[in-house]
């Protein structure tokens, strides 16, 4: 199983910067997961491609349709936001040190993928790669890979 962050799903769909990468990736996983909250960012991200003129409405339609598609093959799995990961995300916050840089989108990815067995995440989220470790997760960018040290 191979977690993604949103930008990571984004980039299996657009052809953005990292695309190529991102897809050579998912192209060898058996199986894709995300945090259900993803599936919501990645209609979020999709419409803002819209609104901003990277994309219109008949390539908009295309993507929804590539989407459905892989949803019915049971390419994803978008990981529930479950209680047991909401409170994993306000335990975090609780014990995080204060100088980690974390966002809430980016602790559900994280702890929705401990949760589901995962123990790497793939993003090119720079914030995300840094919190990984301190949830017990190893951050990874095929794209432009940070200088990270190991945890």
């Amino acid at each position: 199983m191979t977690c993604f962050d949103t930008a990571y799903v984004v980039k299996c769909y657009v052809k953005e910067h990292g695309w190529q990468q991102v897809r050579a990736l998912a192209r060898s996983s058996e199986r894709l997961a995300c945090s259900a909250f993803g599936r919501l960012e990645f209609h979020a991200a999709l419409h803002r491609k819209l609104r901003e003129g990277t994309l219109d409405g008949p390539q908009l339609d295309v993507i929804l349709r590539q989407l459905s598609v892989d949803e019915a093959a049971r390419l994803w799995s978008w990981i529930p936001l479950s209680t047991a990961i909401m409170n994993a995300v306000t335990d975090t916050f609780t014990r995080l040190p204060g100088h980690v840089y974390l966002r809430t989108a980016d602790a559900v990815h994280l702890l929705s993928a401990r949760a589901y067995g995962c123990t790497e995440i793939y993003s090119n989220d720079w914030h995300l790669l840094q919190a990984a470790r301190h949830v017990g997760m190893t951050g990874r960018d095929v794209i432009d890979p940070p200088a990270i040290p190991p945890s």
